[in-house]
């Protein structure tokens, strides 16, 4: 039978009863730690490699903490750090890796992961949630690797999933006018200044339906948006502050739209002296649920026999609008509260038609060609 051998701090010996060869040394966390092997030069190489990580500063102690447990564990300390929103929707994901749960965090390897993908693909999930389950996965072992939970950060080696990038939808001017003529008529006249605001600014609906009248300054025509009305299953709706600093701004708008607040505002009673009060809210002067304005939104384009887009699309053409206008695209970015100028090229960049010849007329006149 084997002897027991010593190499330095650890050592690799035979365990008779459970006829293994078994590694064990002291950690640099001042634990002694063991691993069976049913091979001896994969325990010897095992042994060499955590003495070389101990003498190097690099050592992670071994752990049996799971996928799963990880996962949890890591949602609960986001708790209170980061939007209930989004704490809500770490909740959802995890679900999606359940196949893997079970595996110890550091001994998940690059194609488990892409066998989860691909079995998550064959039960019918979209590419794009996939995409956001790749996305957890990577924040995982990211906070994992800076703990020093794991010697690697595994998902470093799985590739991103491809998502089809979505077609923006836009309306053109024809559809414009004919709803904002629909939105006028007594059936839809309350959410019409909702309507006319957002063809007018690029505000997303949250970011109106969050809006105060202490936001609103009419003497400058200026609307200072600060606050976005987000829904969530525990808080129901509520005011949050934008996702970036960029959602933070103050975007003007046009005097006929300002006017049409100001008659708004006329019509108030019992306006708090901060003026906190909402422009927007239902007759029992709740707030107004997103869900509630969409299928508004709905019955006004059926109305008005123009094809069904999401509420968003009008953001997307007062965007597209501005820039086709030649509006800088620094300014429209920073109107929008994109996070990034980049982000807003690559939305919008392609809808941009024409300016190719427009450069190369400059450049005619600029030389006196």
């Amino acid at each position: 039978m084997p002897k027991n051998r010593k190499h330095g701090k650890g050592s690799v010996s035979f365990d008779n009863t459970r006829q293994q060869w078994q590694v064990a040394y002291f950690g640099s966390d001042g634990k002694r730690h063991y691993k069976r092997f049913d091979d001896e030069d994969i325990a010897n190489a095992y042994l060499i490699d955590q003495l070389h990580d101990i003498n190097h500063g690099s050592f992670v102690a071994p752990s049996d903490i799971t996928i799963g447990q990880w996962a949890f564990r890591w949602i609960d300390n986001k708790k209170g750090s980061v939007r209930q929103r989004t704490y809500e929707y770490y909740t959802f994901i995890v679900h999606y890796i359940s196949l893997i749960s079970g595996i110890k965090l550091q001994e998940l390897e690059p194609f488990r992961v892409n066998e989860l993908y691909r079995q998550l693909s064959n039960n019918g999930l979209s590419a794009a949630t996939i995409y956001k389950v790749h996305s957890f996965l990577r924040s995982l072992y990211k906070d994992a690797l800076n703990l020093d939970m794991v010697h690697k950060n595994i998902m470093q080696n799985v590739p991103t999933p491809k998502v089809e990038k979505k077609t923006v939808e836009i309306f053109n001017k024809n559809e414009i006018n004919t709803i904002l003529a629909t939105a006028q008529t007594d059936t839809f006249k309350p959410r019409y200044p909702i309507i006319l605001l957002a063809i007018t600014t690029g505000m997303r609906m949250g970011e109106i339906l969050g809006l105060r009248w202490c936001d609103i300054d009419l003497a400058k025509n200026e609307i200072f948006i600060q606050h976005t009305l987000t829904k969530s299953r525990i808080n129901g709706l509520s005011l949050t502050e934008p996702k970036t600093k960029n959602g933070i701004r103050k975007i003007s708008i046009p005097l006929e739209v300002a006017n049409v607040l100001k008659e708004m505002k006329s019509q108030v009673i019992n306006m708090d002296i901060k003026q906190e009060t909402f422009l927007f809210m239902t007759h029992n002067g709740t707030l107004i649920d997103m869900r509630t304005l969409e299928k508004s939104w709905e019955r006004i384009l059926l109305a008005a026999n123009v094809p069904y887009r999401k509420f968003h699309a009008l953001r997307h053409t007062h965007a597209t609008t501005l820039l086709a206008e030649g509006i800088p695209i620094v300014e429209v970015s920073h109107r929008l509260g994109h996070a990034k100028i980049a982000y807003t090229l690559d939305l919008y960049g392609q809808l941009i038609k024409g300016y190719d010849k427009k450069i190369s007329d400059k450049i005619s006149k600029i030389y006196d060609l």
